[in-house]
């Protein structure tokens, strides 16, 4: 009886490259949540907007505080250094979208001079960002 000998070795399915591609996922999508900047996180009571869309994609965010404070992506800034600011962040991350959040009690000269200073600059394409309105429309009054 011929006997054949088996020249190739037996088939293996490695582990080791699988699970390091599943570590390399999982290390990249926690590193992209902690850098994600929530517009829920910022310390702005937003007011209701009941008609636009909801901002996707990539976002450098300008926040205005109640009492006048400017926060981009969550670091605080002078309105002196605010231009300089998004731009090394629109020259990091071209694709950004820029977006503006005030609070509802915020001054309305200030946002003016803050929108101003964006479009002085070059920087005159935003958009802002406020809560989901209601079906109602608009802000509900209570009654007696």
């Amino acid at each position: 009886m011929i006997r054949f000998r088996r020249t190739s070795p037996d088939v293996r399915l490695e582990m080791t490259p699988m699970i390091d591609v599943i570590f390399l996922l999982l290390t990249f999508f926690i590193f992209a949540l902690v850098l994600m900047v929530r517009a829920e996180v910022l310390d702005v009571q937003l007011p209701e907007i009941g008609a636009g869309e909801k901002p996707s994609g990539e976002l450098i965010t300008i926040a205005m505080e109640r009492d006048g404070r400017i926060v981009v992506d969550g670091q605080p800034v002078e309105l002196e250094g605010l231009v300089d600011r998004v731009w090394m962040l629109k020259g990091e991350r071209p694709q950004a979208r820029l977006v503006i959040a005030v609070d509802r009690e915020g001054r309305s000269g200030a946002l003016i001079q803050l929108v101003d200073t964006l479009a002085g600059a070059g920087l005159g394409e935003f958009g802002i960002i406020g809560t989901q309105a209601e079906e109602g429309g608009g802000e509900s009054e209570e009654g007696p």
